[in-house]
């Protein structure tokens, strides 16, 4: 068991890796730096699902994230082999000047996402989605890795039903401390909660990260509705732009195309749920500060709706 003494308490560099930084560089030189953009952030799950992690710590960063004068001034010290700044003065500037403007729609926190299921939709100018590069990577995808590990633990136990929620245990806000944080959502015991502390994450797999997830018409995934009957998870419906306009909240008979089968499936329901919601609007977070057992506790109700059913075939797809 680790010693929870030994955590590191210093606040975590965001420009310790400067490729977000360089990527947004090139889009201000090359002028697409404000053009729109959409992507998608992927986790692959090698079990048949993932627990979404880590909205409410990206709201949390961006309540803190400023290019204040220090932080532009250290950027400007930064140089190449040859002793010149890598960052030119004008981007600088560009950055000292910026105010976020992203739109991030998230999976709630303890919600089971199926493969191909994105942890988050972010829209906005393409630097900007640069330059939150790392936090997505750090704050959301490392999370659902840890909070997936721990939830298929109890999956694969049969102990997925609910509990008297212990406290949630405290964190730094560092890359331990969201170890800690997620481990918990996901259903770790508190011995499983501290053993995550120092333990390398894996590498990313192909299709991993910000990726863009289009229908064949070319327009992309925008919205997932869950289709239920009572309490009975149905099927996952994708929904472009168009179709999220057009989906009525009257119908109860949705049909699909089914990623497992290939075929049209259609499902009679007698209600949905839109799986994202807003974190981020404009650049700024509505997402209200989280309980952690509330969401420990969503993430047990969720592997209990889903435990009777077979993932390998659980319906899913495109809106037809």
């Amino acid at each position: 068991m680790t010693d929870q003494n030994t955590f590191s308490s210093v606040p975590f560099d965001w420009l310790s890796d400067l490729s977000p930084a360089f990527d947004a560089q090139e889009s201000w030189i090359d002028g697409s730096y404000d053009r729109p953009a959409l992507f998608h952030l992927m986790y692959k799950p090698r079990e048949p699902f993932a627990i979404a992690c880590g909205a409410g710590l990206l709201a949390e960063h961006v309540r803190r994230f400023r290019f204040s004068v220090d932080t532009i001034q250290h950027l400007g010290q930064i140089t190449d082999d040859r002793g010149r700044s890598v960052f030119q003065e004008s981007f600088l500037n560009y950055l000292q000047r910026m105010r976020l403007r992203v739109q991030v729609n998230a999976a709630p926190e303890g919600a089971l996402l199926l493969p191909g299921e994105p942890i988050l939709i972010v829209q906005g100018p393409v630097a900007q989605i640069h330059l939150l590069r790392s936090a997505f990577r750090l704050l959301l995808w490392e999370s659902t890795h840890w909070a997936t590990a721990a939830a298929v633990w109890r999956w694969k136990n049969g102990s997925w039903m609910e509990e008297d929620t212990p406290s949630p245990p405290p964190y730094p806000f560092n890359p331990d401390g969201w170890k800690i944080r997620a481990a918990y959502i996901g259903g770790a015991s508190a011995d499983e909660i501290l053993n995550n502390v120092g333990k390398p994450i894996r590498q990313t797999f192909p299709g991993e990260g910000l990726v863009n997830i289009t229908h064949q018409s070319g327009e992309s995934m925008v919205q997932i509705r869950r289709l239920f009957k009572g309490n009975n998870p149905l099927g996952d419906v994708w929904l472009t732009p168009a179709q999220e306009e057009a989906a009525s909240v009257s119908k109860t008979r949705i049909r699909f195309l089914d990623e497992n089968s290939g075929k049209p499936a259609e499902v009679q329901m007698t209600r949905f749920q839109n799986l994202y919601q807003p974190v981020l609007v404009k650049g700024h977070p509505v997402l209200a500060p989280p309980r952690l057992g509330y969401l420990r506790q969503r993430m047990l109700k969720q592997t209990e709706a889903f435990h009777s059913a077979d993932l390998k075939k659980y319906p899913h797809g495109w809106c037809l």
